[in-house]
């Protein structure tokens, strides 16, 4: 179950950081940053159909930027186990 929570927040920061609202860009590119400084291999989604475009939202925006924050807080290790996503929302 986490790993699938984790393969669609990582979905969502790549769908979001892929030509949408300049906020949700920033906190979806923040957060495969993190990832990536912390080694976690990230896949490319990006089909080059244009078609990954979605609206970005402010409750998009927000939740990409508390995953980001959560992330950038969070030890290597529980980034790349994905277990800093269960104490996120508190």
């Amino acid at each position: 179950m986490k790993n699938l929570l984790f393969a669609g927040l990582l979905g969502a920061a790549a769908l979001f950081s892929t030509g949408c609202s300049d906020a949700c860009e920033k906190a979806g590119n923040r957060l495969i940053d993190r990832q990536e400084e912390c080694g976690v291999v990230i896949p490319d989604t990006d089909d080059g159909d244009g078609d990954g475009d979605a609206e970005c939202t402010d409750a998009a925006a927000d939740a990409l930027e508390k995953l980001a924050d959560c992330a950038e807080k969070a030890t290597c290790e529980k980034v790349k186990d994905n277990s800093y996503l269960l104490g996120c929302g508190s």
